[in-house]
């Protein structure tokens, strides 16, 4: 179908929610991520803001029923009620199927894993090579109502990284920069003064050692790519970045009695070192504390056993970082 100057302006979802009125807009969100609607032959965000003329193309009807193929992937689950489900994510998993990604996923492997009593739907997200704590719901209801204190800012979510660069001016401080798709590269986010949301990371070194830090974050918002950014704009990038600055090369700028070791740091890891620890947030039925530690992945605990650190230094989430 083409779209016509009226609906120009409108929201892809939004516009799709009025053609479904009896879906609702997370089940129509998941068919816009899934790729089984397309703008002018490609798979577009969501988020996407129409344009007359564009080519809407829907590529399977749209209906309550499982969008999702169960696939039998063994989960890691840190906590389970009638409400929500907590995963403990491991590195080089896609959480959401997508363009180019249609199976293999965590939600393949949570569709399977609830049998057809529900359909989960993921609270937040996590990159491909960032582990961790990683929530879903199991009701569109139950889904609202936690995404809606993660937009109140009221889900604390706490990160392991390892960076690396010379040490800081301050072991702990707020990098409040506001981001934005990069206008130069669709994969990347950029520092953007004049386009970008707003967004705020708190972080603390725990360790120093031989030109690698090893950090908690803060994150009081949720944006793409936040935490990876953050460091490598203010020149402590995440280690093994590739995309914003913590690769191999990067060992170069280190002082030379430093880079031994840090090449030992830096060969623990295939991917990003990013780990979702911790996550807590006051229940929305049964208003008690939900307090999750997600256990860290065997690269970072080599990574802490080759620097000489205790792992528990990093059980430090029941308040605030700074």
């Amino acid at each position: 179908m083409v779209i016509s100057f009226e609906f120009a302006g409108e929201r892809l979802d939004s516009y799709i929610s009025s053609m479904y009125a009896d879906i609702s807009r997370n089940r129509i969100q998941e068919a816009i991520e899934c790729g089984f609607i397309l703008v002018n032959r490609h798979h577009v965000k969501k988020s996407y803001i129409l344009k007359e003329n564009d080519d809407l193309e829907i590529l399977q009807e749209i209906s309550c029923e499982v969008m999702v193929t169960p696939q039998d992937i063994k989960i890691d689950i840190l906590y389970e009620d009638d409400y929500y489900i907590i995963i403990n994510k491991h590195e080089n998993i896609v959480v959401h199927p997508g363009h180019g990604h249609r199976d293999g996923t965590l939600l393949n492997a949570l569709y399977y894993y609830s049998g057809g009593q529900y359909s989960p739907i993921l609270v937040n997200r996590l990159d491909k090579n960032t582990s961790g704590a990683i929530i879903a719901a199991k009701s569109d209801r139950a889904h609202e109502r936690l995404s809606k204190k993660f937009h109140d800012r009221e889900i604390y979510k706490g990160y392991v990284g390892l960076c690396i660069g010379k040490f800081p001016n301050n072991i702990s401080g707020v990098i409040d920069l506001p981001i934005w798709r990069s206008k130069k590269d669709p994969t990347r986010q950029s520092v953007d003064y004049e386009n970008g949301r707003e967004a705020r990371t708190d972080y603390r070194i725990v360790e120093y050692v031989n030109g690698i830090y090893f950090a908690c974050f803060r994150l009081h918002s949720g944006r793409t790519h936040q935490i990876r950014l953050h460091c490598s704009h203010n020149g402590f990038p995440i280690l093994r970045d590739n995309l914003y600055g913590g690769e191999k090369d990067r060992l170069k700028f280190l002082e030379q009695n430093d880079r031994p070791t840090a090449q030992k740091i830096f060969n623990c890891f295939n991917r990003q070192a990013l780990h979702s620890r911790f996550i807590s947030f006051q229940h929305p039925y049964t208003e008690e504390t939900i307090s999750i530690t997600a256990p860290f992945e065997k690269d970072f605990l080599d990574a802490f056993a080759t620097a000489g650190i205790n792992e528990e230094k990093f059980n430090i989430f029941g308040g605030e970082i700074l």
